[in-house]
């Protein structure tokens, strides 16, 4: 009992690095902007609400990024307080969750959704030696599983070109149906429309994926905490603890948190070969990741010196490798399946404001507006990784990350990235000033009394 009492004294000590600061107060920020998905159902009266945390988290990340500045200590201790108990809900949550999947039988995992079923169909395409992009229809081997109901994404196209809203669960099987007898309705995306990587990952069987997320996402931690700067390594461990939103990845047949885990490497290591192998392979399983690779890749190209270049080169490279050898058999057919999710018309959906602003109905204005600002969100970022001092460029992952939350479509699969994201991207800044010189921690720069100005360093 002492003992336990002792190592969360230890835990919970005075945070003296500024960079160390930084980062259990970007595990709250992180919280903070996953707040729709981890308090799904207690702001699902307020959505209103559930946006501003996120925007406010974002906020307080962007200027975590900021390397020069140095959080006050009382908050930084606070900071740490909160990570701490969410580190342990992550923990306590995480257990059983993976616990109750690996309890499931392979049918109840792969027929939990359309995206186990895509995944773990397209393992087994390419275990009989088959081009998944050539050959999978979706609701055939849901048919083969044994999957009732059948799980499929409509979209505004074929049988639902006209309607308004998306059809109920009743409709979309009537018209899977349909299609299954040989009379194709379209409207349903029944190809398989990610990169390999999904497939590759999906060879692994429904309880292995489990078990996979889980173990790469404690690798990826393990990683990023090794890598980092011994001060900050307590801090960090804290704040990537603590983001509860990779719950909602956790316990399923998806390949969404082996690309959390990979984004966190990408994001953290990102002056090296390791990182831009992350990069490459979070892109080669699935297209949430390429809504910052271009900020990331540009922030390495910065921050580096002279090995310019070889984070893109391995990015490049290890992309390449897992899905060359399918795209060369047939380039358009590989193209317009990546492309196939980024551009059919798909109904509103998800935490961010489109699903709510609109009702969940269809319209092209809609379309054309959060389409708008998903591209705004994106952009704006590469702008800041660009064009921001370098001190602050980081700052930008986190913009192009909102992307995913303010688009027409904002599944809590995507969300569920963001916190990590955000704080990775706040550990892989070193502590550098704005002209390259190290900054040092805020013991040694700060008097025994209060030092006027602290509060207002983030100007």
């Amino acid at each position: 009992m002492a003992q336990g009492r002792r190592r969360v004294s230890a835990l919970l000590a005075p945070v003296d690095d500024a960079h160390a600061r930084r980062l259990v107060l970007a595990g709250v920020a992180g919280l903070l902007i996953t707040a729709p998905l981890s308090f799904q159902q207690a702001l699902a009266a307020r959505p209103v609400v559930g946006w501003m945390l996120t925007l406010a988290g974002a906020a307080l990340a962007v200027g975590c990024a900021r390397q020069s500045w140095c959080p006050p200590g009382l908050f930084a201790r606070a900071a740490a307080a909160v990570c701490l108990i969410f580190c342990a809900i992550t923990l306590v949550l995480g257990i059983h969750q993976t616990a109750a999947a690996i309890g499931l039988t392979d049918r109840q995992l792969i027929c939990a959704d359309d995206i186990a079923s895509e995944t773990v169909g397209g393992g087994r395409e390419i275990v009989a030696a088959v081009n998944p992009y050539s050959s999978f229809d979706l609701l055939t081997f849901e048919r083969a599983v044994g999957c009732a109901p059948l799980t499929v994404t409509p979209v505004r196209t074929g049988v639902f070109a006209s309607a308004s809203r998306e059809p109920g669960q009743r409709a979309t099987a009537a018209a899977a149906a349909e299609t299954l007898a040989g009379h194709p309705t379209g409207g349903l995306v029944t190809i398989f429309d990610y990169p390999v990587g999904t497939a590759l990952l999906g060879i692994a069987g429904a309880r292995g994926l489990v078990l996979l997320s889980v173990l790469a996402l404690l690798l990826a931690g393990g990683v990023a905490v090794g890598g980092a700067q011994p001060p900050a390594r307590r801090a960090l461990a804290l704040a990537l603890g603590a983001q509860t939103g990779v719950l909602a990845v956790v316990g399923v047949s998806h390949p969404d948190a082996t690309v959390a885990a990979l984004l966190v490497i990408a994001c953290a290591r990102r002056r090296g070969i390791a990182g831009g192998v992350a990069l490459g392979l979070a892109c080669a399983i699935k297209q949430t990741a390429w809504f910052v690779a271009v900020p990331l890749l540009l922030l390495s190209w910065r921050e580096t010196h002279r090995a310019r270049g070889r984070y893109a080169f391995a990015t490049a490279i290890s992309f390449a490798a897992v899905n060359a050898p399918f795209a060369i058999a047939s380039v358009p057919i590989w193209i317009k399946a990546v492309l196939t999710p980024l551009t059919q018309p798909g109904f509103p959906l998800g935490l961010g404001p489109a699903a709510v602003l609109t009702g969940g109905a269809y319209s092209v204005v809609a379309m054309a507006v959060f389409s708008t600002l998903m591209v705004v969100a994106v952009g704006s970022g590469i702008l800041w990784c660009a064009r921001a001092p370098r001190s602050w460029a980081a700052a930008g992952v986190v913009v192009a990350s909102l992307g995913l939350w303010i688009g027409m479509r904002s599944l809590g699969y995507y969300i569920a990235l963001l916190g990590v994201v955000a704080v990775a991207t706040v550990a892989g800044s070193r502590q550098v000033d704005a002209v390259g010189g190290q900054v040092l921690s805020a013991t040694s720069v700060m008097p025994d009394g209060p030092m006027p100005g602290t509060r207002g360093a983030l100007v």
